[in-house]
């Protein structure tokens, strides 16, 4: 009798229960689904957050790390051909969001902030800079090759400083 009574009260139990979580019922396949959907959108959270924190440390130790309040990770190197401009002399150019030209050193300091219309590389202590021109199309190359068409050149020193 103890027995029957149990199972009734079990049956009733699971009815009720059943009633009452019905309308939440998930099947099996669908918890699943729902678990590596919220994994996913976690991890892909992570790997932004991730990349945001090493882009905030990284600008944060070159900027500690060259003494300047501009580093040059703040500016983008100049395109040359396929690639970053190349170390000449220790320096390399720079380049800021308006196409102006400045100088950074190798470890990334900033040597001379971007102000020139165009300059080119040091060589022997001094680069060839201008403030003013346009960029010219080589005739016959397609649009691959260019260079800078201006009429006031002049030389700087690594400081930035005119030099005759």
């Amino acid at each position: 009798m103890l027995w029957r009574n149990m199972r009734i009260y079990t049956e009733e139990r699971y009815r009720m229960m059943h009633d009452y979580y019905g309308a939440f019922h998930v099947s099996v396949r669908q918890r699943y689904r729902l678990r590596f959907l919220v994994c996913m959108v976690l991890a892909v959270l992570a790997i932004l957050l991730e990349i945001r924190l090493f882009t905030l440390y990284h600008d944060r130790c070159t900027a500690i790390s060259s003494g300047n309040s501009h580093p040059a990770s703040l500016y983008v190197p100049y395109r040359y051909d396929n690639g970053n401009d190349p170390v000449q002399e220790g320096v390399y150019r720079i380049v800021d969001e308006k196409g102006r030209i400045g100088y950074a050193d190798k470890h990334g300091n900033t040597l001379i902030e971007p102000r020139f219309a165009f300059g080119f590389p040091f060589e022997n202590g001094k680069a060839k800079v201008t403030d003013t021109g346009e960029l010219e199309e080589v005739p016959g190359s397609d649009g691959e090759y260019h260079y800078w068409e201006s009429d006031d050149w002049y030389y700087i020193d690594r400081k930035g400083q005119r030099i005759e």
